[in-house]
């Protein structure tokens, strides 16, 4: 790897080359007009299921306020920059008896983030979400890959390797560990060709465990 090239990278763990991220092969989608009364995981399912046509649905955002648990009139979908075209074609589509408006909401624009910005987890409650992250150049040596990867991924996050198959495959290259939603979308915005040449690749943003309530009774004593 050239000199000026690790040079540029070790500067991004220090947050100061943001300018030479590439632009990222995710697109993302704003989406409203679906039923703000129903439980955030009811709105993160339907959107899943109505958008599952598109391709692969890497991420749904619904953003909540976390003290009053209602939910934001905007949701958020991520998906890949070749799929975008056919998640807008849902624009005036009927979900639950609700119709759809459906816009293009790329990373650096921001005229919907007076919407958002009530709903930004407070920084002691922001989960820690987990980033799958493989590379499309199997070409070079794995030590190598991951080299770059930490340099890329590390100012974000924490990485965690799976294991192999044992063809030596590798579908996952990296899990990466961020917290709260402003650590997804800087995952995100790095899906795509890294500073050193590689393409990294988010192919997904695991969906958080689903909470159970708790049932049963107490017996009068």
């Amino acid at each position: 790897m050239h000199e000026s090239t690790i040079e540029c990278v070790e500067g991004l763990e220090l947050n100061g080359c943001d300018a030479e991220i590439r632009e990222s092969r995710i697109s993302r989608i704003a989406v409203e007009g679906y039923d703000t009364s129903l439980p955030r995981e009811d709105v993160d399912d339907a959107l899943r299921e109505h958008f599952a046509s598109c391709g692969n649905i890497i991420h749904v955002h619904v953003p909540i306020d976390e003290s009053s648990g209602a939910l934001c009139r905007y949701a958020l979908i991520y998906v890949n920059e070749e799929d975008e075209e056919k998640a807008l074609r849902l624009d005036g589509s009927d979900m639950g008896g609700r119709i759809l408006q459906i816009q293009s909401y790329p990373f650096h624009e921001n005229h919907l983030e007076n919407f958002f910005d009530p709903m930004k987890e407070a920084k002691a409650y922001r989960i820690q979400h987990t980033i799958l992250v493989t590379c499309d150049d199997i070409s070079l040596p794995l030590d190598v890959i991951k080299t770059e990867l930490e340099k890329y991924f590390s100012a974000i996050g924490s990485l965690v390797y799976p294991d192999v198959t044992e063809s030596g495959a590798i579908k996952t290259l990296a899990d990466v560990y961020v917290r709260g939603h402003e650590g997804v979308e800087k995952a995100l915005e790095r899906s795509g060709p890294s500073v050193g040449g590689l393409n990294f690749v988010v192919t997904e943003v695991v969906p958080l465990p689903k909470i159970t309530p708790k049932t049963g009774y107490n017996p009068r004593t």
